[in-house]
């Protein structure tokens, strides 16, 4: 057992160098990036103001010359709340409970100059939010009401919408490290408005380089 051990390790200090200097030579065009990131994602409470909740993702990023494709999972982690129409008639307001905020971006990526480790970018596309859970908040008159206010949430619990993205890319040994900006303009009818015109995210990560993303042969 001993021997098997001192052998796993050797073989681990062999292999890591050469995994190291792999990723260092693999150029930023023509690439496939798997990455995982964190950060903060900024939303409105019922008073208008900002605050910054909690996110975590993973990412692809698909690299040509001077352009690529973006593609993105995400989470964002909060407790919150907004005002809606109580009922038909819109007579009175009702708060709505929101717990977290899933999301899909996908968008076309510019990579602009030459660059050997530092790599700006920028990109545009659209991303599809959505409220992880929502709920309306008692008492309700009626049952018509209690389904108005689940029909609302459904309506509106989800959001598809333009946004954008800049950032930089800097390639270390082993992996490169990132940072970048996105927002996106908040529609009106989403729960998540709150009278605030943009929602926006700034998020650090690590990207591995897994190959080329084309067919070299």
């Amino acid at each position: 057992m001993r021997t098997l051990r001192v052998l796993t390790i050797a073989a681990a200090v062999v292999a890591l160098p050469s995994l190291a200097t792999a990723q260092q030579g693999r150029p930023f065009k023509d690439a496939w990036f798997w990455g995982v990131k964190a950060g903060g994602f900024s939303l409105a409470d019922t008073a208008g103001a900002y605050t910054m909740a909690p996110m975590v993702g993973a990412e692809w990023l698909i690299t040509r010359t001077h352009g690529g494709l973006y593609l993105s999972v995400g989470q964002a982690f909060f407790n919150s709340a907004t005002l809606a129409a109580a009922n038909e008639s819109a007579t009175s307001l009702r708060t709505i409970k929101l717990n977290n905020l899933r999301r899909f971006d996908a968008a076309i990526m510019a990579f602009p100059g030459e660059h050997n480790r530092w790599h700006p970018y920028a990109g545009a596309g659209f991303t599809l939010q959505a409220i992880a859970d929502a709920d309306g908040v008692p008492p309700f008159d009626n049952a018509d009401d209690l389904a108005f206010t689940q029909a609302l949430i459904q309506q509106n619990k989800v959001s598809f919408s333009p946004f954008g993205i800049v950032g930089a890319q800097y390639r270390l040994t082993a992996v490169s490290v990132f940072g970048q900006a996105t927002f996106n303009p908040t529609q009106h009818n989403f729960l998540l408005y709150n009278g605030n015109a943009f929602n926006f995210s700034l998020e650090f990560g690590l990207r591995y380089n897994v190959g080329s993303a084309i067919d070299r042969n």
